[in-house]
């Protein structure tokens, strides 16, 4: 933006009060100040990449642009703090995150892991370092997540299994123990939970209370009672493209209603109405549509 003569230092002289927020590959300082960036960059410097997958495998980046949308999430935080901060001084100030930064910050437990005792983890697919059995497990038509993260809910598990030999076996009687002999744990699970279909098991699971859940597609997931019962589907209407459904605003509020759903704008479609908002008459929007200053739809 600086390029245009809209930057930071330039606008805040106009406007002290101006919040002005930038997103970048690896921030907007440091050797990497000036470096571009995409996700796919960010998951890989920040360690994300080295650690998903299955060990031996080549790396693999998460399924969804986890970096895009955590450093968006970063900046909508970042800009309510510095509007908390300006209730209070009025004064603004410029909100500077990134991918890179993002990354890292998705990276909590294996960094704290590191930073307290140079422990690096490893790549163990859908398994966890601290708890056993807490992972994804065949079933005889789907796939299903158990965690079973604590005593409690590993004896449930057993419970449910009818497995009395492992209830008496000495390599799983603690967590500790079931971790040392993850592999064998696992193989002997997987054995017994093939046997039944998800949502059998799901049943069972679920009436003892055992978190558990199924490994969903994104039509699964989509049409989920779950998702349909959080208005987390919404239909739209575009001008161009008539209804159209897309994602619902996963955040909910006891005293504040939501404003109605819409859908993406077109190139200009709002610009009159943000100008008029920001303070300009309608001559003075009018006048930057004919110099071509601003781009607006005709109405």
């Amino acid at each position: 933006m600086e390029k245009f003569g809209l930057g930071y230092d330039t606008l805040k002289e106009l406007n002290p009060g101006l919040i002005y927020c930038a997103i970048s590959g690896f921030g907007r300082t440091g050797p990497f100040g000036e470096k571009g960036g995409f996700d796919l960059i960010a998951q890989g410097m920040s360690g994300m990449m080295s650690m998903t997958g299955e060990e031996g495998r080549e790396p693999v980046k998460a399924g969804s642009p986890v970096a895009d949308i955590n450093s968006g999430i970063l900046a909508a935080l970042g800009i309510a703090a510095a509007y908390a901060q300006k209730l209070r001084t009025g004064r603004g100030q410029m909100v500077d995150t990134s991918l890179f930064e993002a990354g890292l910050q998705q990276m909590f437990w294996p960094a704290a892991s590191y930073l307290a005792d140079g422990t690096i983890l490893p790549k163990m697919g859908s398994a966890n370092s601290t708890s056993a059995p807490y992972q994804v497990f065949k079933t005889s038509d789907g796939w299903i997540n158990i965690g079973a993260a604590n005593q409690s809910n590993y004896e449930r598990l057993l419970d449910v299994l009818d497995a009395p030999e492992l209830a008496s076996d000495a390599r799983f009687a603690t967590n500790a123990l079931r971790l040392q002999h993850r592999e064998a744990l696992v193989a002997i699970l997987n054995e017994l939970l093939v046997r039944r279909t998800t949502d059998e098991w799901m049943a069972q699971f679920d009436r003892i209370g055992l978190p558990a859940g199924p490994v969903l597609d994104i039509a699964a997931a989509l049409a989920h009672p779950q998702t349909i019962a959080r208005e987390m589907v919404v239909e739209t209407d575009h001008p161009l493209a008539g209804k159209v459904r897309g994602l619902g605003l996963p955040i909910h509020f006891s005293d504040a209603k939501r404003s109605g759903n819409r859908a993406a704008p077109l190139l200009g479609q709002h610009t009159k109405e943000v100008l008029m908002e920001a303070g300009y008459s309608a001559r003075d929007v009018d006048r930057l549509i004919e110099e071509k200053a601003v781009v607006a739809l005709a109405q």
